[in-house]
This record gives structure tokens, C-alpha cells and sequence, in this order.
């Protein structure tokens, strides 16, 4: 699975939708994909992205309710974004568990707040800001 993005690289959106769609096709049922980086930095995009090449319904930033679900084709997409946990055992109450046996596709935004609760990942992916506003820096660690 890890044939896409050997390197880092600077991405524009139509990009980071060619990547999603790639990503897509590669993940098995249940997958769990990490979105790690700088706030603005294209987690968001990337998973709404992900959605999309999944034909689930629009995508939107899960930051106040922290965790949204899509219907899709495929099954049940769960986006989690943990940026707001002060500390790991706050992801107690989230219930990964139940949110990954639930889930077609868990993507979580912020992994590292959620400390050892926050489920292994199938993929991994770090983004951040760049001097071109319509690009961001994306790589794949797992």
C-alpha cells in the first residue's frame, strides 16, 4: 500500500484529490488513516477529499463537534478530530473501539493528542503550509 507518495511533496487541491482517490481504492475495510500537521495545513481537505472519492455525502471540518459521520456507497465514514483534547485520556470518551468497528474508514485528525487510545493506522500522512498558498506540503510517514 505504500506505492503513492514515496517522497514528500507540495501538492495542489486537485492533487491532494488525486491522492485521496488513489488512497481510496487501496485501503481495506476498516481502514484507519492518521491526518497529522500545522492547523491549516490540509488535514481537513485531504479527508474531505477522501470522502468524496468515496461518493459520500459533502464533507465538513469536525473540530467543534469532533467527530462526524458520512454515509457512503461503501459504508460508514468516521472523521475524528482530536485537536481539542487537553489530554490523551479525554479519547476515553470518543470510544475508538466502537468508532473503528462502526467505521469503513476511520480518519483521524490529530492522532497524537489522543495518545495510546487512538487505533493503530493503516496510512499515515503529515501536512503543512508552504510559500504557495494553493499548494501544501504533504507526505506519507506510514
Amino acid at each position: 500500500m505504500n506505492s503513492m507518495l514515496p517522497s514528500p511533496e507540495n501538492a495542489t487541491l486537485e492533487r491532494l484529490e488525486e491522492l485521496a482517490a488513489q488512497l481510496w481504492s487501496e485501503l481495506p475495510h476498516g481502514a484507519v488513516v492518521w491526518l497529522s500537521g500545522d492547523i491549516g495545513g490540509g488535514k481537513t481537505t485531504f479527508a474531505k477529499a477522501l470522502v468524496g472519492a468515496a461518493s459520500g455525502e459533502g464533507a465538513r471540518s469536525p473540530t467543534f463537534a469532533l467527530v462526524n459521520y458520512y454515509e457512503s456507497p461503501a459504508g460508514l465514514l468516521i472523521h475524528v478530530d482530536c485537536y481539542r483534547l487537553q489530554n490523551p485520556s479525554e479519547a476515553v470518551e470518543l470510544d475508538f473501539p466502537d468508532l473503528q468497528r462502526e467505521a469503513r474508514l476511520l480518519m483521524i485528525e490529530w492522532p497524537e493528542n489522543a495518545g495510546a487510545y487512538v487505533p493503530r493506522p493503516d496510512a499515515h500522512f503529515r501536512f503543512g503550509h508552504i510559500e504557495r498558498r494553493d499548494e501544501r506540503f504533504v507526505e506519507r510517514l506510514l
